[in-house]
C-alpha cells in the first residue's frame, strides 16, 4: 500500500514540474543487461548503468530507517515460472553513496556515474523456458526527478543454461490493443486423424497472433471472461469423449482482476471420436480473444470436417440464410451508406457534447465535494487544520504557502484515482453492454442501500485503522511529504462520508469512459481541497462558520434519502433491459414520492435515527427544506396516474418511459407515436405512406434518450413533424430479450487484414447495435437517422440535441431533403 501511495505522490511532483509549458524529454541513465555465470549452478543478470553527470539512481534499500518515505527505490519483479528459481534479492555492487538529498529532505543511498546491480538465479539441468520480468528505478538531479518507464526483459534458457537477456520493448501504436478498426487476432484450423476401428481423432489448433490469448476451458465461477468451448454434431450411434487441451499459462488477468488459464501462441487442443462409418463432422469452437489492453466479443467459428478424406472446410454465413433479406438489396443490412456523405449537407449540427458534458461532470463532482465539506467527517477538520498551518508555523506566509500546498494534495489525491481507468481500453459497444447490464445496475442498487444505511447512522463505511495510522504515522515527516501524509490522512478517516458520495460519482460517470470519471473526481477534489486554501488565506472568515452540531448528521441523513431514491434507478435500469414489468413508471413515481415525503417529514422531526438529538429544533432553514422536499414529494405524486396532472419535465431521463406502464396504452411508442419497433417493417409502413423512416436508436437504460423523447419530442414543432411527416421506428440497442431462433442470424464482417467471419446475432439488442454500427459507424444512444425507405440517407445523424430548435431545424432539413429525391 505504501508503494502505490509513494507512486501516486511522485506522479504528482511530476505533473506540477513536468508541465506542458516548460516539458522536456531527458534520458540521463542508459542501461544495458547481461548474463554472469556464477558458483554451484548459479548465474545472475546484471543491469548495468551510464549515469550523466550532477543525476543519480537510487539504491535497493532508500535508508538506514527502514520507515524512512522518499524516491522510488530500484526494484525487479518477475512473472511467475516455477521452472526457475530466483536467488536472493537484488544487490548493488557499486560504490553507494549516502548524502542529504535536498528533494526528500533526508539523508537517501544513491550512486552516480555507475551503478551495477545482479540478481541470482537457478535452473535445473535440461530446462528450456523464458524467464520475463520488470527492473525499476528512479533518477533525481538536485532540482527535479524522473521516472522512467520500465524496463521490461526477457531471460531466454536453454537446457538448463542462462543464454541471453534482452529487453521486450512496448508495443507501437496499434500492434496491439487500443483502437485496432477490426481485428481478427485469433486463427484456428481442425485436422482428423484415423486411429482404426472406427476412432478417430480431431486436432482443434489455434494461432494466436503476438500479445493475443484465449481461454481454457475450464474456469471458475461466471465473472470473468467466456471459456473456449468445442462442439461436435455426431450422426446416431457415435461417440464423442471430452476434449484434452494443453497445460494453460496461469496469471494474472488485468482485464478481470483475476488469476486465469488461458493460452497465447500455438496451442492444440485434441479429442477422440468413434463412428459406424467415417461421414462428414460439423464441429465447432466458441471462445474470446483478449490482450492486455481489453478483450473482443466472444467469435464463434464452425468447421466441416470429412473423416473419410481428411478435407476441412470452414463453414461461412450464407446470407441467403442466414441474413435478414438474404440478397435484397432493399434490406437494411445490404445498404450502402457513406456517413460522410448525405444526401444534403443542409443545416449541418455541429456539437461539442463532450466539452460541455465534461464540464457538467466536473461540476457535479464539485457539488459532490461542497456535499462532503458539510458532513461530520469533513467539516470539524477545517477550523483546526487551518490553524495548524498559519499558528504553527513561525512563518505567517510559509504557513498559508503549506495550507495551499495541502489543499493541492487533496486534488492530486482524489484526481490520481482516476488515473487507472485511463489505462483501460474498451471497444465499441462494450461501454453500452457495460452500462445496461442486468448484474451492474443490481450491484450499484445493492451498493446505494448498504451506502444509505450507513448514511442513516446503523454502521460506518469505513477504511482500515492501519491505513490511517500509517498515513498518519508518516505526516509527522517534514517538508512536502508530511503534508501530503497530512492530506492522504484526511482522505481516508473522512471516508465513512465521501465514500458514498464518491461510489455516487463513479457509477454516474464509469461508463462513459475515463475522462468524465477523471472530471467528477477532479471537480470533487477542487471543493474539498480549496477551502483549507482560502481560509489559511483569509484566517477572519474562520469566525463566520457555523459550529459543529447535529446539524451536520442531519446532512447525512437526508443524502442516505438521495442514495435511495438513485438506487432504485439503477434497479430499474436492470428491469427495463430484461423487461420484467418489476419496476413500471408509475412504480417509479411511487418509490421516489415516499422518499421525497419521508426527507420532509423527518427534516421536521417525526422520525429519528440513531445519531438524532433526541430534541430537533426547527430552524427556519430546517422547515423551509422540508417544505421543500414535501413540495417535491406532491409534484412526484400524479406520476403514478395514467393521465398525470402536469408533465415530469425535471425528470425527464430517470423514471422509465411512459409506455413502461401500469395501464394500458394505445401505442408502446414515445409520446403515443405511430412507430414501429422493426425496421423492416417500419421501412414497409414508410412506402406505404410516402414517408421518409425517422430510426432512432435508443436504450431502455438510456437517460438521454427519455431526456430527448419527453424535453424536446413533446414540443408541438417537433411533435408534430414526427407524428405527420415521418415514420418513426425506436430500435433499442440494449434489449437482453433471445430472437426466435427463425430469426437469429450471423453477420458477415470483414476485418482490417483482408479476412472474414461471422457475427452471431441472438438478441433483439444485438441486432440493432450491430446494425447501428456497421452501418452508420457509431455505437451511442441516442443516434438519429433519416434515410429513405431504399436506405439513401438524407442528412448527417445527430445524437443528443437538447436544443428544441436546433433538433427542429435538423428534421425539415432532413425532410426537404426527401421531398426533393421523391420529386426527381
Amino acid at each position: 500500500m505504501l508503494r502505490i501511495i509513494d507512486r501516486i505522490l511522485i506522479i504528482g511532483i511530476l505533473i506540477l514540474i513536468f508541465s506542458p509549458a516548460n516539458c522536456q524529454v531527458v534520458d540521463p541513465v542508459k542501461w544495458k543487461m547481461e548474463i554472469r555465470e556464477g558458483e554451484n549452478g548459479q548465474s545472475s543478470i546484471a543491469f548495468i548503468s551510464s549515469i550523466e553527470e550532477h543525476w543519480h539512481v537510487y539504491s535497493t534499500i532508500l535508508s538506514d530507517d527502514p520507515e524512512a518515505f522518499g524516491p522510488i527505490p530500484t526494484s525487479i519483479e518477475f512473472e511467475p515460472n516455477d521452472q526457475v528459481e530466483i536467488i536472493g534479492v537484488l544487490s548493488p555492487i557499486s560504490n553507494m553513496l549516502t548524502a542529504y538529498d535536498p528533494n526528500f529532505e533526508m539523508d537517501l543511498n544513491f550512486f552516480e556515474n555507475e551503478a551495477i546491480f545482479l540478481q541470482n538465479l537457478k535452473c535445473s539441468p535440461g530446462v528450456s523456458t523464458e524467464l520475463r520480468g520488470t527492473f525499476n528505478y528512479m533518477a533525481c538531479d538536485d532540482s527535479k526527478c524522473i521516472f522512467p518507464d520500465p524496463i521490461n526483459f526477457s531471460v531466454v534458457v536453454e537446457d538448463g543454461m542462462f543464454i541471453s537477456i534482452q529487453e521486450v520493448l512496448p508495443q507501437l501504436p496499434g500492434e496491439a490493443g487500443g483502437n485496432k478498426g477490426i481485428v481478427n487476432p485469433i486463427h484456428w484450423s481442425v485436422s482428423s486423424t484415423d486411429l482404426g476401428g472406427g476412432s478417430y481423432e480431431l486436432a482443434y489448433t489455434v494461432q494466436c497472433d503476438d500479445h493475443w490469448h484465449i481461454y481454457s476451458q475450464h474456469l471458475e465461477g461466471n465473472e470473468g471472461p467466456l471459456p473456449t468451448v468445442f462442439g461436435v454434431v455426431l450422426p446416431e450411434g457415435g461417440e464423442a469423449g471430452a476434449v484434452t487441451e494443453p497445460e494453460p499459462h496461469v496469471e494474472y488477468d488485468p482485464n478481470f482482476k483475476m488469476d486465469l488459464a488461458f493460452f497465447e501462441g500455438t496451442a492444440t487442443f485434441t479429442q477422440k471420436i468413434t463412428l459406424n462409418e467415417p461421414t462428414v463432422l460439423r464441429v465447432s469452437v466458441d471462445y474470446m480473444a483478449c490482450d492486455d489492453s481489453g478483450c473482443l466479443p466472444p467469435n464463434f467459428e464452425e468447421f466441416d470436417v470429412d473423416l473419410a478424406t481428411g478435407e476441412v472446410r470452414m463453414v461461412m454465413a450464407e446470407a441467403s440464410e442466414s441474413f435478414p433479406g438474404g440478397n435484397d438489396e432493399s434490406s437494411p443490412w445490404e445498404w450502402d451508406i457513406d456517413v460522410k456523405a448525405p444526401l444534403s449537407d443542409c443545416n449541418e449540427v455541429q456539437h461539442e457534447e463532450e466539452s460541455q458534458s465534461l464540464w457538467t461532470i466536473f461540476f457535479l463532482g464539485f457539488g459532490g465535494g461542497l456535499l462532503a465539506l458539510i458532513t461530520p467527517c469533513v467539516f470539524p477538520m477545517i477550523p483546526l487544520t487551518v490553524s495548524f498551518f498559519t499558528k504553527g508555523s513561525k512563518d505567517k506566509r510559509k504557513g498559508i504557502q503549506r495550507a495551499v500546498i495541502y489543499g493541492l494534495f487533496i486534488l492530486m489525491i482524489y484526481f490520481g484515482l482516476s488515473l487507472p481507468f485511463h489505462i483501460w481500453k474498451i471497444d465499441p459497444d462494450v461501454l453500452n453492454q457495460f452500462s445496461t447490464g442486468v448484474g451492474l445496475n443490481v450491484t450499484f442498487f445493492v451498493i446505494f442501500i448498504v451506502f444509505a444505511i450507513s448514511f442513516f447512522g446503523y454502521f460506518e463505511i469505513t477504511l482500515p485503522n492501519k491505513w490511517a495510522n500509517k498515513a498518519d504515522n508518516a505526516s509527522n515527516a517534514g517538508g512536502l511529504l508530511g503534508i501530503f501524509f497530512m492530506a492522504l490522512t484526511l482522505v481516508i478517516v473522512s471516508f465513512s462520508c465521501t465514500g458514498p458520495i464518491l461510489g455516487s460519482i463513479l457509477a454516474g460517470t464509469i461508463t462513459q469512459g475515463p475522462m468524465p470519471l477523471t472530471a467528477g473526481m477532479t471537480g470533487f477534489g477542487v471543493a474539498l481541497g480549496l477551502p483549507f486554501a482560502l481560509f489559511a488565506m483569509f484566517p477572519g472568515w474562520l469566525n463566520n462558520l457555523p459550529k459543529s452540531g447535529g446539524w451536520l448528521n442531519t446532512t447525512k441523513v437526508v443524502l442516505g434519502f438521495a442514495e435511495v431514491a438513485l438506487a432504485f434507478k439503477f434497479l430499474s435500469t436492470a428491469d427495463l433491459v430484461i423487461q420484467t414489468g418489476l419496476l413500471k413508471r408509475e412504480t417509479f413515481f411511487l418509490i421516489w414520492t415516499i422518499v421525497a415525503l419521508l426527507t420532509g417529514i423527518y427534516l421536521l422531526g417525526f422520525i429519528k435515527f440513531p445519531h438524532d438529538s433526541k430534541k430537533t429544533k426547527l430552524s427556519a432553514p430546517r422547515v423551509i427544506i422540508a417544505l421543500a422536499f414535501i413540495g417535491f414529494g406532491i409534484y412526484l405524486a400524479p406520476g403514478v396516474l395514467k393521465k398525470p396532472t402536469w408533465e415530469h419535465g425535471l425528470l425527464a431521463g430517470f423514471p422509465p418511459p411512459h409506455s413502461y406502464s401500469w395501464y394500458e396504452h394505445d401505442t408502446d411508442c414515445p409520446l403515443g407515436l405511430d412507430c414501429a419497433h422493426d425496421l423492416d417493417e417500419a421501412l414497409e409502413m414508410a412506402r406505404e405512406k410516402g414517408k421518409p423512416v425517422f430510426i432512432d436508436f435508443t436504450g431502455w437504460g438510456c437517460v438521454n434518450c427519455r431526456r430527448m423523447e419527453e424535453n424536446v419530442w413533446i414540443k408541438p414543432e417537433v411533435f408534430k413533424l414526427l407524428d405527420e411527416e415521418f415514420q418513426v421506428v425506436s430500435l433499442y440497442v440494449d434489449d437482453k430479450r433471445d430472437l426466435d431462433e427463425a430469426e437469429q442470424f450471423n453477420v458477415p464482417i470483414k476485418y482490417d487484414d483482408g479476412s472474414e467471419k461471422v457475427k452471431q446475432i441472438r438478441t433483439i439488442g444485438d441486432k440493432w447495435s450491430t446494425l447501428e454500427i456497421l452501418q452508420f459507424q457509431n455505437s451511442t444512444q441516442p443516434l438519429y437517422v433519416i434515410v429513405t425507405p431504399d436506405g439513401k440517407l438524407m442528412n448527417s445523424p445527430v445524437g443528443y440535441t437538447p436544443d428544441e430548435k436546433e433538433y427542429a431545424d435538423w428534421l425539415k432539413c432532413g425532410l426537404e431533403a426527401y421531398q426533393q429525391t421523391a420529386r426527381k
